[in-house]
């Protein structure tokens, strides 16, 4: 993981799907045809990520619900984050810019160069 205390940059595949219960979750990549299973924290890591939690939110959660120590729970977390990214479950979103178009990208630019009397 590039960044190990902030998430934002991630980003989970459009093309996973989420079936949960008490047990856990089974996530379908209808993309690459797999599933797989989490366990109940994998889930509930999966749904702070859905909601864009940053890797110390995430610590925060699950120390006072589980009581585990920190150092612990970080080092969890990540490994799970490299496993999910390693499976393309989720990835690293691009800079903001680089999602947009091409147009968008160069437009800012040109503004600066229009002066508008």
């Amino acid at each position: 993981m590039r960044n190990s205390s902030n998430i934002e940059p991630l980003v989970i595949s459009p093309a996973v799907r989420e079936i949960a219960n008490e047990d856990g979750a089974v996530l379908l990549d209808i993309e690459q045809g797999i599933c797989f299973s989490l366990n109940p924290v994998g889930l509930r890591i999966w749904q702070m990520l859905k909601q864009r939690y940053s890797t110390d939110k995430i610590a925060d959660l699950l120390e006072k619900e589980f009581h585990t120590p920190r150092p612990d729970l970080v080092a969890d977390i990540s490994d799970f984050l490299v496993q999910l990214e390693a499976k393309h479950l989720i990835r690293h979103s691009p800079d903001a810019t680089a999602e947009q178009g091409w147009f968008a990208r160069i437009l800012p630019q040109k503004r600066k160069h229009l002066r508008l009397n």
